[in-house]
């Protein structure tokens, strides 16, 4: 594939939310149980033509997570043209986290458009006051505007919508 664009997506959230199954499920199709920690950065590449519009090349750059959203990481946003903050719907500590990383996204890249991966979604029943507390969570913030995701990278639920969201958002800041 001859891609019309090559963008840089960035994968940000706390740690064990999630991020390289969403990579994987999406890129791969594939989903392991077994938890291994990302150290530094790993980069994939996923080339993508949805009918009806330009192909893209996606750098899939899935951040190391930290409880503590780390200055060194911060440098990784440079150059993104999107970002996608996953949580754990199962801890309340990564959804309240959300805001904390689109300010840290934002700060280093003002332009970047961003969407948010509430993962783990096989694991929960009541996502409806799940979204209600983390769309309350956005609305305290510029970020309101924010398409928020139930995602789950186990069952594959919502993983290919969630970057589709993205890859439109950024195409539209790119025709302006």
């Amino acid at each position: 594939m001859n891609a019309a664009y090559k963008w840089k997506i960035v994968m940000v959230g706390d740690i064990s939310v999630g991020k390289t199954s969403l990579v994987r499920r999406f890129v791969f199709n594939e989903f392991s149980d077994t938890y291994l920690t990302t150290i530094g950065v790993k980069v994939t590449k996923k080339e993508i033509a949805p009918a009806g519009y330009p192909e893209a090349d996606l750098l899939l750059w899935d951040i190391a997570g930290s409880d503590k959203f780390a200055d060194v990481s911060q440098e990784y946003i440079n150059g993104a043209a999107g970002g996608i903050i996953v949580t754990d719907i199962t801890r309340k500590s990564s959804i309240e986290n959300i805001s904390r990383h689109a300010q840290s996204i934002y700060k280093m890249n003002p332009d970047i458009k961003i969407v948010a991966a509430l993962n783990k979604g096989d694991l929960s029943e009541s996502h409806e006051d799940l979204l209600m507390s983390v769309k309350n969570i956005l609305s305290d913030t510029s970020f309101k505007n924010t398409p928020v995701f139930i995602t789950s990278a186990k069952e594959g639920r919502n993983v290919e919508e969630l970057f589709l969201k993205l890859y439109h958002s950024i195409l539209e800041g790119a025709d302006k």
